[in-house]
């Protein structure tokens, strides 16, 4: 499998920012152009002097790849402080960068180096993610970034004296997105090849969620298998939403975990033959793509249905966590059975002597991890064992990201569980590590979208 993070570290590159700036923004452009993804628009605050600049028709979102972005018609010479702010009933978000302005009067942020900021390496969406402000619940941060409107001013000022002003409009992408509860009942419809579900459960449980990408632009489309990962940012709030934007329909099986590494949830196999049953059968999604997705600790239930479903599933988006079952914390019983019977599993993550093996998944796989991972120090030593039972196909990427912390899975853009004084995890985003984790965020959701969009044109 191709693996990106070993090269960086055998030649001493920090992370790539720069390489991965030019990928994200021709995939993020095929993208728009084939999903409009990345909704909302921004507005150029008076036609001359100072002023910040895009090119013609870049719409944003809350969910931001690097964008042109300059600031144009400054005196030369001078130093001028931009500053990035959000204020919103939930409080108040701010981030801040010093440039010197070139002698043709333009900072261009894609290529000019900040100073004392939260970032190190140019970066035209830096003082976006960066942005810091309060601590929030699950509800509130997935309302704050995925459903509201957030608009965030970006003011450059020499002094005490402003010189340009602009405001930013960062859509939520999950504000349009349609989603259903789907119970028991629902996977026994009236159809060809539906099948009861397992005798464990009840006629009125609830099973999942699913969210229609399916459109009259779009009738048929892939379709997703999450399951889900519960933590901050990388959640099926965040994620299930991009996914559409990208043209997938997305099934999600909820998932708890008291630690980012264990699960405390108990999963069915017999549900989950079920679901991929009636996603094989519901309209708008083409059964010869549909994808299983898990990260952080729902990383181990993705590996399980790839490698227990290999005909119902076309490839793999995996992270961040372990790639074997891993027993409920603090017990010996398995997070999955097989009717009344609890798979094999290990009480605590170990060395992977016998990986399950990827070899049957018919399509892409794609497995990222960060190298600095605090909650699970052996994520990439997981992710290359298991990598290594599978012969290299097309679309295969393996991303071991250097210097990049635990959530690598949050889309990129988001301001969410970004390392702070270079390791922990919070609102915030300080240092290198930071910008290497939106780094590794869109070189995973790069992959995954060009897998998706791809099955979208098939």
């Amino acid at each position: 499998m191709r693996r990106r993070g070993d090269e960086a570290e055998r030649d001493g590159r920090p992370t790539r920012v720069a390489s991965l700036r030019t990928a994200a923004a021709a995939a993020v452009v095929a993208g728009l152009a084939l999903v409009a993804a990345l909704s909302g628009c921004a507005t150029v605050e008076g036609p001359a002097g100072p002023r910040f600049v895009t090119p013609p028709l870049i719409r944003f979102s809350s969910v931001l790849w690097p964008v042109p972005l300059q600031l144009v018609g400054a005196q030369p010479g001078t130093r001028l402080r931009i500053t990035a702010s959000l204020t919103s009933a939930r409080g108040t978000w701010t981030s801040g960068a010093t440039y010197d302005v070139g002698g043709d009067g333009t900072i261009d942020f894609a290529h000019d180096r900040p100073q004392l900021a939260p970032f190190t390496q140019p970066d035209s969406a830096g003082l976006f993610w960066s942005l810091r402000g309060p601590s929030l619940g699950p509800v509130e941060l997935a309302r704050q970034w995925m459903r509201d409107t957030s608009p965030v001013t970006l003011t450059a000022a020499d002094g005490d004296r402003v010189v340009a002003r602009r405001t930013f409009r960062l859509q939520g992408l999950g504000a349009a997105a349609r989603s259903d509860t789907v119970y028991t009942h629902d996977l026994a419809p009236d159809g060809v090849g539906s099948q009861p579900p397992p005798h464990e459960t009840h006629e009125d449980e609830p099973i999942g969620t699913f969210w229609s990408a399916a459109s009259i632009e779009r009738p048929t489309g892939p379709a997703v298998l999450m399951f889900d990962d519960p933590s901050p940012g990388a959640s099926s709030a965040f994620t299930a939403p991009v996914l559409s934007q990208f043209g997938a329909s997305v099934f999600v099986i909820p998932v708890g975990s008291p630690d980012g590494v264990h699960v405390s949830t108990v999963i069915d196999s017999g549900t989950v033959s079920a679901v991929l049953e009636w996603m094989h059968h519901r309209v708008g999604v083409d059964p010869r793509h549909i994808f299983v997705y898990g990260t952080g600790a729902s990383e181990q239930l993705a590996v399980w249905a790839a490698t227990t479903f290999p005909k119902q599933l076309h490839g793999l988006f995996a992270g961040g966590g372990a790639s074997s079952l891993l027993c409920l914390a603090g017990s010996s019983a398995s997070p999955v059975f097989a009717g009344s019977v609890g798979l094999p599993c290990e009480r605590e993550p170990g060395p992977a002597v016998a990986p399950p093996s990827l070899q049957e998944a018919a399509g892409p796989v794609v497995l990222i991890c960060g190298r600095d991972d605090a909650v699970y120090p052996r994520a990439c030593d997981d992710l290359q064992a298991l990598a290594r039972t599978r012969t290299l196909r097309a679309g295969d990427q393996l991303l071991p990201e250097a210097r990049a912390a635990h959530a690598v899975a949050v889309p990129p853009g988001l301001p969410i569980a970004l390392p702070i004084d270079g390791g922990s995890s919070g609102a915030g985003a300080t240092g290198v590590d930071a910008q290497a984790t939106q780094g590794a965020r869109i070189a995973f959701w790069n992959a995954v979208g060009q897998q998706l969009l791809r099955a979208v044109l098939s």
